[in-house]
């Protein structure tokens, strides 16, 4: 099936929910991150977390380039995560699970159901040459996925194994995403869902279909594309032997879940026109619906988990990276995403404006007011009068404006934001979250809790038949506070925010002919 969503229990032969939710029903979301999984329980009735855990693992990154991770971590991470998540808790009332998982992987699997070699995931860099040879390709690529060849998509790292390690293709049977991992470990069985599906470049977006032309490119096989099905479409129980690892009851109803970046966007609420979702941790990504793929250089294309459509999506590349990097090399401290990190802490005792300091944030490039890879970071405007707390106060402030822009860049041509929804570790800071809702224009609210594991929730959620669709599941699932600016700290923030865009147009036009600008200083 592909993504005609919400899925209901009747066709799986499973027990339908009872209209109105049980006390002690629980909903539980597992979301295989970058680094670690995460995993929460929430009370179907409230929405309320009852419990959480954490479980890191390692990534091989041994070569310039190499990000790679071994799928047996995963499950050893996820089996004991769910376990302590579920201390003191009922697993018979778990009424579903939900999975989430790092998108753009490649995960190739025998035909035995062995891993053939280690899970290359989006981190890994190696297929630059792969890239130059598929954009070669013309608009293949961006006209049937809506997105621009890059190397952090599945397409290009085939298209490397494929050259550097072509007997590791033949053998698999399968290539699949990490969260569909999980997936066959709770339940035996394999397949995937659209928004994964449409993060790998090799599916046919508006057709919804594996498309063998995208994977000729490569140099494989459409074979090793797993089935499709819904996001909230249950596609098995839990086993007997996944039950004894995680403390999960057998039977146990799972769904085929989403990719995190769509899931996210579930999680956070951004399922109406006009909503937008604000992502700020190491980088920054900021999502919204969209009638229609739409290929670009400087936005990416996603299906929406749970329902029907897309989002768009464009990231500014360094938000909390910035902060840390400001802290550790200028201020001597911490790290910003903590209640009381370094950075806010100082940034108090400055003004809104940082006292005419400016901080650009592009350490790994701009993406947003311009796209321009080239664009390196730069404190502007120092005098003797500035101190750490101006200097920290100016990389919190950066940072907001730098996501402000990609808002606007991301709305370009698609109307006005109506609601702004903010999450990440970053935004813990009272100070960046100021800065961010003086200059929005639309109202701006602040996620409590992480959005990718809640929107597994929802999708647990609406498979079992607790919740219909999306839009009921968001309802129940918010824990969003508003964020509001002091009305005599805007006019500070807005004119800091003109002198941003200023600054960085200045900078780009060094980092474009440095030769000539010092020409034109001489």
């Amino acid at each position: 099936m592909t993504a005609t969503e919400p899925q209901s229990l009747a066709a799986t032969g499973l027990p339908p929910s009872r209209v109105a939710v049980p006390g002690d029903t629980l909903l539980v979301g597992i979301d295989l991150g970058t680094t670690g999984v995460k995993v929460v329980v929430v009370d179907a009735a409230t929405g309320a977390t009852v419990a959480r855990s954490y479980r890191d693992y390692p990534s091989d990154t041994s070569r310039p380039g190499r990000h790679e991770q071994d799928p047996a971590d995963w499950w050893r991470a996820t089996t004991g995560a769910v376990r302590e998540a579920l201390t003191g808790l009922d697993p018979g009332a778990v009424a579903g699970v939900g999975l989430s998982g790092h998108m753009h992987a490649v995960a190739l699997y025998d035909d035995r159901n062995r891993p053939v070699r280690p899970a290359m995931t989006w981190a890994d860099r190696r297929a630059v040459t792969e890239v130059r040879e598929l954009r070669g390709r013309g608009d293949l690529f961006g006209g049937l996925t809506g997105n621009p060849v890059v190397e952090a998509f599945s397409a290009a790292k085939l298209a490397w194994l494929v050259r550097h390690e072509p007997e590791a293709v033949r053998r698999a049977a399968r290539l699949v995403q990490p969260k569909d991992v999980l997936r066959h470990r709770l339940t035996g069985d394999w397949g995937t869902d659209p928004t994964d599906a449409a993060g790998t470049l090799l599916y046919d977006v508006g057709r919804q279909r594996w498309e063998p032309r995208l994977w000729a490119a490569c140099g494989a096989d459409e074979r090793l594309a797993p089935p499709v099905q819904g996001s909230a479409e249950i596609v098995g129980v839990v086993r007997p032997e996944a039950a004894e690892a995680t403390g999960l009851r057998a039977g146990t109803p799972v769904v085929a879940g989403g990719g995190d970046v769509s899931c996210a966007a579930l999680g956070a609420g951004a399922v109406a026109d006009g909503r937008v979702y604000v992502n700020v941790g190491t980088a920054a990504q900021i999502v919204t619906p969209v009638s229609e793929p739409r290929a670009a250089v400087d936005r990416f294309v996603f299906a929406r988990a749970g329902e029907a459509g897309f989002l768009g999506m464009v990231s500014s590349y360094a938000a909390g990276l910035a902060i840390r990097w400001a802290e550790r090399n200028l201020l001597a401290g911490g790290a910003p995403d903590t209640p009381d990190g370094t950075a806010d802490r100082l940034a108090r005792d400055s003004v809104p404006g940082a006292g005419g300091l400016t901080f650009l944030p592009y350490l790994l490039g701009a993406s947003a007011p311009i796209h321009d890879p080239a664009v390196r970071a730069a404190l502007l405007g120092a005098a003797p009068e500035h101190g750490p707390a101006d200097i920290a106060r100016a990389a919190l402030e950066g940072v907001a404006y730098a996501c402000a822009a990609a808002v606007d860049q991301l709305l370009d041509g698609a109307g006005a934001a109506t609601e702004i929804r903010v999450g990440g570790g970053v935004t813990r800071s009272a100070v960046w979250c100021e800065t961010f809702a003086a200059v929005s224009d639309a109202p701006v609210r602040r996620l409590r809790q992480d959005a990718s594991p809640r929107g597994a929730v929802a999708l647990a959620g609406i498979g079992a038949g607790i919740w219909p669709d999306v839009a009921a599941a968001c309802a129940v699932l918010d824990d969003s506070e508003p964020l509001t600016a002091r009305d005599e700290h805007r006019a500070g923030y807005r004119q800091a925010r003109r002198r941003h865009v200023a600054a960085t147009a200045a900078i780009a036009e060094l980092h474009r002919d440095p030769a000539r600008s010092a020409a034109g200083a001489r």
